[in-house]
């Protein structure tokens, strides 16, 4: 993993989810079980629990602009996680920020709705990230049907996949966990088409927060000049074992247990 005495300063952008299993507390503890310090800013403050997100209240963009930049005063950036972003304005002032740090992985969760509840952003939105933050990305992590929301319609997957990559990407990571299949089968792209297939055994619960915990681990693994492939697989191998470990704390989701969860 890293050189000793390293950690690497991850820019995280997120929303703040109170029951602790998504958004940017899950990216704060991936980050530093992978090595790395999670530098957060909050995209909206969130209603919700284990169970369902009911309401969402964007954070104010001209805050968060003044946080990044009070930040990259101060702080040398290795990495960038972006999460949910709630609206337009707030993409253009992240696009801003992310273009100031050309040298760094830019790690994209597009993440367009909670997976019980509530919608997080409108078309016009995927819209302006699909122009805005797309082209400083370095690798998305869309779901299927996130996927599908950033791309042509009645295509294939391999043909959404590379099509992502046109856009911007270097890379898509496709995750698959909501197929019924007994193992998972997580694939990467580059716009040349399927570079690996990942594969990990199905586990028998629902999860709050995988997604989030997956990219920011893939953040500071790449910060910390992984090669994608074997960045990917890591970032995985930890989600993976945050989720075969998660806890019941609620009625709903389980909630990943990402401290004390090995991340190599």
């Amino acid at each position: 993993m890293q050189a000793e005495n390293t950690s690497p300063a991850i820019l995280c952008f997120g929303g703040l989810d109170p029951s602790g299993g998504a958004g940017l507390q899950a990216d704060i503890e991936a980050v530093a079980a992978c090595g790395g310090h999670a530098l957060p800013i909050a995209t909206c403050l969130t209603v919700q629990n284990t169970a369902q997100a009911s309401k969402l209240l964007p954070t104010d963009a001209q805050l968060i602009a003044l946080q990044a930049e009070s930040i990259l005063q101060d702080i040398a950036i290795d990495g960038c996680k972006i999460g949910v972003i709630p609206n337009s304005e707030i993409t253009a002032v992240i696009s801003d920020i992310v273009r100031q740090l050309p040298n760094i992985p830019v790690v994209l969760d597009p993440v367009f709705r909670a997976s019980r509840g509530s919608t997080f952003c409108d078309q016009t939105t995927i819209n302006t990230i699909k122009e805005k933050l797309l082209p400083f990305t370095k690798i998305a992590t869309p779901n299927v049907a996130e996927l599908e929301a950033l791309t042509s319609d009645n295509e294939s997957l391999l043909t959404r996949a590379t099509e992502l990559c046109m856009q911007g990407p270097d890379y898509v990571l496709l995750t698959d966990a909501d197929n019924p299949a007994p193992k998972v089968c997580n694939q990467l792209f580059s716009a040349q088409g399927l570079i690996k297939e990942y594969y990990w055994p199905k586990l028998p619960h629902a999860y709050h927060g995988s997604g989030c915990t997956l990219s920011s681990a893939l953040a500071c693994f790449l910060s910390l000049k992984t090669e994608v492939s074997m960045a990917a697989n890591l970032a995985q191998e930890y989600t993976w074992h945050s989720l075969q470990n998660a806890r019941a704390l609620g009625a709903g989701q389980m909630i990943p247990k990402r401290i004390n969860t090995r991340a190599d």
